[in-house]
Order: structure tokens, then C-alpha cells, then sequence
């Protein structure tokens, strides 16, 4: 069912990886959350900025409904975040236990409710602040 997804989200660690070299059951708290909230919060906690990315149908068929990188400005900000939202926390548990073996370290995978985020760091580390920032969502 979340074929496409998971190749997405696949390709989103292996680009943090690549990009940045070396360097829950469902959750009530972030089932009302939007995009843009999440998309703000992350954005503060990595200090980037995303870009919204355009979703394939048959990934939004899936469940993905929305998708924000850095990638455009990754090289600059010595990190690669990847910010998806599912349509529910069931759809972002499938995704996360399909994909957690291929998201390569030192890239990590940060799920909460239907939130789910790729990041990396090749400079400033803010993977810590990342991490409480998709928590509290």
C-alpha cells in the first residue's frame, strides 16, 4: 500500500546520507497538526528553511499529504531535513517500520503521530532540537 511513499522516504535518507556525508503507535497530540505548523516548528528547530515539494498521485493515494526539503539549499546549510505528513498515524507506522533499516547513519529517522522527518548533519548538529521539536507536535 505505501509503495511509493516508502521509495520516497527511502530516496529522502539516502539523499540526507549522501548529501550531508559523514557526519509510536498513533498519537492523539499530532493528529491535529498541519503542515504549516510542523513545517514552522522544524524549520525553527534546524534553523532552515523548507520548500514544499510536490507529491506524486499515487503517494498521495497512499496517505502522504504533504512534503517540505532544504534540499535546494542543503550544500549551505550543512543539513538535509526531509519533513513528510501522512494522512494518519497508521499510515506514517507502516511507512516508519518499512523503511527504518534504509535510512542510512548517520541520517536519522524522527516519527511522531503523522509526522515523519529525515535528517542529517554535516556541520551544526541540530538533530536533538529536531527530535523535541517533531515530539511536541
Amino acid at each position: 500500500m505505501t509503495r511509493t511513499i516508502t521509495s520516497a522516504l527511502a530516496a529522502a535518507a539516502i539523499v540526507a546520507s549522501a548529501g550531508c556525508g559523514t557526519g509510536s503507535a498513533e498519537d492523539s497530540r499530532s493528529a491535529g497538526v498541519s503542515a504549516a505548523s510542523a513545517k514552522a516548528s522544524i524549520e525553527r528547530a534546524a534553523d532552515l528553511n523548507l520548500a514544499a515539494q510536490p507529491i506524486p498521485d499515487e503517494a498521495r493515494d497512499q496517505g502522504l499529504r504533504a512534503s517540505f526539503s532544504n534540499a535546494a539549499t542543503a550544500a549551505d546549510d550543512r543539513q538535509v531535513l526531509f519533513l513528510f505528513m501522512m494522512k494518519d498515524a497508521k499510515v506514517a507506522d507502516e511507512v516508519k517500520e518499512t523503511v527504518r533499516g534504509s535510512v542510512p547513519e548517520p541520517s536519522r529517522l524522527i516519527v511522531n503521530g503523522k509526522v515523519l522527518v529525515v535528517y542529517a548533519a554535516n556541520g551544526s548538529d541540530h538533530a536533538a532540537q529536531v527530535k523535541k521539536a517533531v515530539e511536541a507536535l
